[in-house]
């Protein structure tokens, strides 16, 4: 990691994959709830509120590794009037998690109808099945299953990404009953840790806030996890 990084604040979506280089990160993790990416003024604010809380034992110009995709445009304002911020310039964490940005638009080009999931977002509920299960219990049965499936509607597969970080089997199983009873086809894609690996050491397209200065990093092009519907 590179020993310029002072601290780190990172999306709890992403924790088995750093715990893979915890043997090189020597600075502390402050953990962003990873449900927050569906609310990006929430998810805003809390990322502020850390960095704000950092600027108060951090030294003026240390830097602060923000390992988080720009979920919504939550990062966008985001400063710190002592500390240099520095974060991946993606608009989500899925290319991260997948390898690369090639990687993804490569599977958006091949299947544009497709929800990604990995173990952190299922064990969070931050999944089809999960969510079905909220809807039905504030809804009832018969409305909570009519809203969760036309929040589904245009996605066609369901994809588990596997790279190489944790047990997949119960989330296999979870997975192929999401898709059973939304009529999606499951389908699996290995991931890879170099993007984790190249944030790490500031070896990628990074975005750097510097103090007193504001990130104006746009709004995300793509909602790769979020539920779409049509334009008609």
């Amino acid at each position: 990691m590179d020993k310029a990084i002072k601290l780190i604040i990172a999306c709890e979506a992403f924790k088995g994959e750093l715990e893979v280089f915890k043997d090189s990160i020597q600075v502390n993790i402050q953990w962003i709830e990873q449900a927050l990416h569906n609310v990006p003024d929430k998810l805003h604010i809390k990322v502020q509120e850390k960095i704000q809380e950092a600027e108060t034992y951090l030294n003026p110009g240390d830097i602060v590794l923000l390992f988080l995709g720009n979920c919504g445009g939550s990062l966008k304002g985001i400063s710190s009037k002592t500390l240099t911020l520095v974060h991946p310039n993606v608009d989500d964490c899925i290319p991260v998690i997948l390898g690369s940005m090639e990687r993804f638009k490569a599977i958006q080009a091949e299947r544009i109808g497709t929800f990604y999931l990995n173990k952190n977002w299922i064990d969070a509920g931050e999944d089809p099945l999960s969510s079905s299960r909220k809807y039905i219990e504030t809804y009832g049965e018969k409305k909570g299953w009519k809203v969760s499936k036309l929040m589904y509607k245009n996605y066609t597969h369901f994809t588990l990404i596997d790279n190489g970080c944790y047990a997949l089997e119960k989330y296999r199983l979870h997975v192929h009953e999401a898709c059973e009873k939304f009529g999606k086809t499951y389908s699996e894609e290995k991931g890879d840790l170099k993007f984790v690996g190249a944030i790490l050491n500031r070896q990628c397209e990074m975005v750097t806030i510097l103090p007193g200065s504001q990130n104006d990093v746009s709004k995300q092009k793509y909602q790769s996890r979020k539920a779409f519907f049509p334009e008609n």
